[in-house]
């Protein structure tokens, strides 16, 4: 159980923290050219909101792996608080994605 717990934190992990980075550049991308159209500015509240859930969720993540992999005496405190705190941030994501 604990090493499919430490694959799927891994993995989960790393994938936002992706996500994250990616919405991060297109951040970026969206400074440079917010004035061309009036309608990039309508969309940079939903693009910070979800690259700082992913952010987040992914660093949330990663720390469960990091209570498995360095044995930590606390691992399944700290992975009970990464499971219960993703369910509000996935909430959270749906809400921003819906108001769109």
């Amino acid at each position: 159980m604990k090493k499919f717990l430490m694959i799927f934190d891994a993995a989960l992990g790393a994938l936002c923290l992706t996500l994250g980075m990616v919405q991060g550049v297109v951040c970026i991308l969206y400074w440079f050219v917010l004035d061309l159209s009036p309608s990039l500015r309508g969309q940079v509240p939903m693009l910070l909101g979800s690259t700082l859930i992913f952010t987040i969720v992914g660093l949330m993540f990663l720390a469960g792996f990091m209570g498995f992999w360095r044995r930590w005496n606390w691992a399944w405190g700290l992975q009970a608080f990464v499971l219960i705190t993703a369910v509000p941030a996935s909430l959270g994501l749906y809400r921003i994605l819906t108001q769109a």
